[in-house]
């Protein structure tokens, strides 16, 4: 078996459900927002030759569960006390995965979430950058986290993604389902290519910018999913609009709740 495909298996094995290779020379170019905490592929590994991208369907609104202290600020890490369920199982599994290939087959390989996902997965072939800036994937829509993994190995990276999906969507003809499911109005209509990175969705107006402050407004705190005092759910409500993520609540959440 070929090293892509034994790789491929093992992660798909390994509880991810989307697997693919992006072209690492591509994504050296690509420009990402600043104040994330993203960087380059050289930048987080020089050596690195081929960049893998995996990603996990979100099948319960329970993976998207997070805990911070208040004023935390942003998400681009640090020493900032902010836990987050779905970092925290993908970064899991590709560190198995990556471990399985330094002891079996002698190749290094590092996961990380401080490159820019989003595009690796586009260039990967998983999926096509949607109008509220999330992958969305024909078989999942956007209910799906990413992880990087860089590693040394050389591997045939796949093609991009060609379809529009939210072109070919009938329900977004005329205004886009996840720009009008917002309820603070805080994505820019229209599709994300061409938009400067990070300028798509005005972040003082996403609810999820909100759940770290100290004191939050309630304007705020009327969409934030509260399980404990400091632990909330992240808002989500642009992703469950997304019509193709229905496919999740019609197959994949039974199926996973046993009921059919």
């Amino acid at each position: 078996m070929a090293l892509k495909d034994e790789i491929k298996t093992k992660a798909l094995t390994g509880g991810f459900q989307l697997f693919g290779v992006s072209d690492i020379t591509k994504l050296e170019e690509v420009e990402f927002p600043q104040g994330r905490g993203l960087a380059l592929p050289s930048e987080i590994m020089p050596e690195a030759k081929s960049l893998i991208i995996m990603g996990m369907v979100i099948w319960d609104e329970g993976m998207n569960a997070a805990i911070s202290t208040p004023g935390t600020g942003d998400f681009s890490g640090g020493e900032a006390e902010y836990y987050n369920l779905y970092y925290e199982t993908v970064e899991t599994r590709a560190w198995r995965l990556a471990q399985w290939l330094w002891e079996d087959k002698g190749i290094k390989a590092i996961p990380t979430h401080s490159l820019h996902v989003k595009v690796a997965a586009y260039f990967a072939g998983l999926g096509f950058i949607g109008h509220n800036t999330q992958v969305i994937t024909p078989e999942y829509g956007p209910r799906v986290r990413w992880v990087a993994m860089l590693t040394t190995a050389e591997i045939e990276p796949d093609k991009p993604f060609t379809r529009n999906l939210c072109a070919e969507q009938p329900l977004c003809q005329k205004e886009s389902v996840c720009v009008k499911a917002c309820p603070y109005n805080a994505i820019i209509p229209g599709p994300s290519q061409g938009v400067p990175p990070g300028e798509k969705v005005n972040y003082d107006k996403c609810v999820v910018s909100h759940e770290l402050e100290k004191n939050i407004d309630p304007k705020w705190e009327k969409k934030i999913r509260r399980i404990t005092e400091r632990g909330f759910m992240e808002c989500t409500i642009c992703n469950l609009a997304c019509p193709y993520g229905k496919t999740v609540d019609e197959k994949v959440i039974p199926a996973k709740r046993g009921i059919v």
